[in-house]
């Protein structure tokens, strides 16, 4: 049995940052997939005055405009005044008047905002609150947002990191799969950690880890190029291949992957200059195909 190399990925506080960076892709995803912030056409009159306030850069007149047409039931009016009070746009910030507002926006129909309340609640140095951030995300699986399927797996899979309830690995592992199979492009990276370091004792599987790695490899992801690396390098669940890994390694530190960088520092060491030429020469024809 081959044992990974993977303890500098395993820390609490890495795979929290990890997941931080994931929390911004899927609000990124989320307001892409939920359409334009506003449109001009059936809209309050209050509230297209607020977005010209807004883009004047007045932003207490804004905030008041946007008041009024979210008295008028408006639920963008209702996630403007959310990040107005969360961002401190001439008002005090405070995540609890934007958790407010934010729940007014879900409320009014903006269902898409139900992962921005759990990453909220998850993140807040104010009103921190674990699990009012697992119902909010749990009321976005119901609405079917994948995304949300991935945030609640990624709060699950820190836990059990840290020892905490590392029996619901496997439940978060099922929410991954069903995101993956929608077409969630995140959960891979989620999958290729349960089955390559087996956190929280998910079982290891090196050929599923492998599966999915690839998969996030070939699509450009540098963490992911970098994982493909250490797969290949130590053999886990195949035979080891250096040139591959160097490959891998290569693009994923040219992505700014620090694992992937580790990689290619060993590999340096024990390849010779033709193995290393005939890598570069692969991650070049990657690149450029």
């Amino acid at each position: 049995m081959v044992t990974p190399t993977t303890s500098g990925l395993a820390s609490p506080g890495v795979l929290m940052l990890f997941i931080f960076r994931i929390f911004f892709i899927l609000l990124l995803l989320c307001f892409a997939m939920a359409g334009p912030l506003y449109a001009t056409s059936a809209m309050h009159p209050a509230e297209l005055t607020a977005h010209q306030q807004a883009e004047a850069g007045n932003w207490d007149a804004a905030r008041q405009s946007f008041a009024e047409a979210a008295e008028q039931g408006s639920p963008t009016a209702m996630a403007w005044l959310g990040l107005i009070h969360e961002e401190g746009r001439e008002v005090e910030a405070s995540d609890a008047m934007a958790a407010i507002w934010y729940t007014r926006a879900v409320e009014a129909g903006a269902d898409h905002l139900a992962l921005k309340l759990g990453w909220l609640y998850l993140s807040s140095s104010t009103i921190r609150d674990q699990a009012r951030a697992e119902q909010w995300f749990r009321y976005g699986m119901a609405q079917g947002d994948l995304s949300a399927h991935v945030a609640l797996a990624s709060v699950l899979i820190a836990d059990a990191l840290g020892g905490k309830n590392v029996e619901r690995v496997h439940q978060a592992r099922e929410w991954l799969l069903t995101a993956h199979a929608g077409g969630q492009p995140v959960a891979k990276l989620f999958l290729t950690r349960l089955y390559l370091e087996g956190i929280g004792g998910h079982p290891l599987d090196y050929a599923k880890a492998y599966f999915y790695a690839s998969l996030g490899a070939e699509e450009g992801h540098p963490q992911m190029q970098g994982w493909l690396a250490q797969i290949y390098m130590d053999g886990l669940g195949r035979d080891r291949d250096a040139i591959a890994a160097a490959k891998w390694a290569m693009l994923a530190a040219i992505g700014g992957d620090p694992l992937g960088s580790g990689v290619y520092a060993k590999l340096e060491l024990t390849l010779g200059e033709a193995q290393l030429a005939e890598a570069r020469q692969q991650a070049i024809a990657w690149a450029t195909r």
